[in-house]
């Protein structure tokens, strides 16, 4: 009986923390539910607000990484990728990227991403949704131009290449994560290391026109002439803007002259 009551007493003790944690839970999941709905009607500086309400100090690993999402492809303008301006846009309001080409002098919201990943992802060493939002990050950071300014061109796609490898072997990829990781290898010359993540990518998304033409680049360098014109030609079919058709149409060009 005497165990029987220690046992007990045990349970309850752990009940208050357990039923804490519980609500703790609740209360992440209705706020990454809310903010998923702000995303989708474009109130992007609502979707913010939540997700700092429900953990203004960034440890919590889920709604880290919806901020991270919502910070690097949702701002109106950012600082280094460390500060950031949201709007809530209207159904009729401008195009994100046409609002990036305004001058933006407040940015309200502090989120140094690196930083705030890195620090999680040495507490959660096996997370590797973290690993695959630091992928995203160095991909953002070398298409914008506008963060890690101390790294070269190089580096950064050599962490692109580091923390999506292990993201993808876990299963935390998809076709542009999978692009992102064969155009980090094509930039840096590994033609033959960026097939697998290429075809990857079209196996997930086979209509992406962007990886098309580029697979087709890396087959020509290569000297697989007839695959590289396959793409090629895809791209063409698939790329809706005149610019990118003619580049297309370029690299088709050069493929042919090889054939002949």
């Amino acid at each position: 009986m005497r165990y029987l009551l220690l046992s007990l007493l045990l349970l309850l003790a752990g009940l208050p923390k357990a039923l804490a944690q519980a609500e703790d839970s609740s209360d992440e999941g209705q706020a990454l539910r809310r903010a998923n709905e702000l995303v989708l009607e474009r109130r992007y500086e609502s979707a913010w607000k939540v997700l700092h309400a429900a953990d203004p100090r960034n440890r919590r690993p889920a709604v880290v990484l919806r901020k991270a999402d919502l910070a690097l492809n949702y701002h109106t303008a950012t600082e280094g990728l460390r500060h950031f301006a949201f709007q809530d846009l209207k159904l009729l309001d401008p195009s994100l990227d046409s609002l990036r080409q305004l001058p933006q002098r407040v940015l309200p919201y502090a989120f140094p991403v690196r930083r705030v990943l890195d620090s999680l992802r040495q507490e959660q060493p096996t997370n590797y949704k973290l690993d695959r939002a630091l992928g995203d990050y160095y991909f953002t950071a070398q298409q914008c131009e506008c963060a890690e300014t101390n790294l070269d061109e190089d580096e950064l796609f050599r962490r692109l290449i580091q923390h999506y490898q292990p993201a993808h072997e876990h299963g935390q990829g998809d076709y542009l994560s999978y692009f992102a990781l064969g155009y980090a290898h094509q930039r840096l010359g590994q033609f033959q290391e960026s097939l697998v993540p290429f075809r990857r990518s079209l196996e997930l998304r086979p209509t992406y026109a962007t990886t098309h033409l580029n697979l087709a680049f890396v087959l020509l360098e290569l000297k697989d002439l007839e695959a590289a014109r396959t793409h090629a030609n895809r791209a063409m079919e698939l790329f809706s803007d005149r610019p990118h058709r003619e580049d297309a149409a370029f690299l088709l060009s050069q493929i042919e002259a090889r054939l002949k």
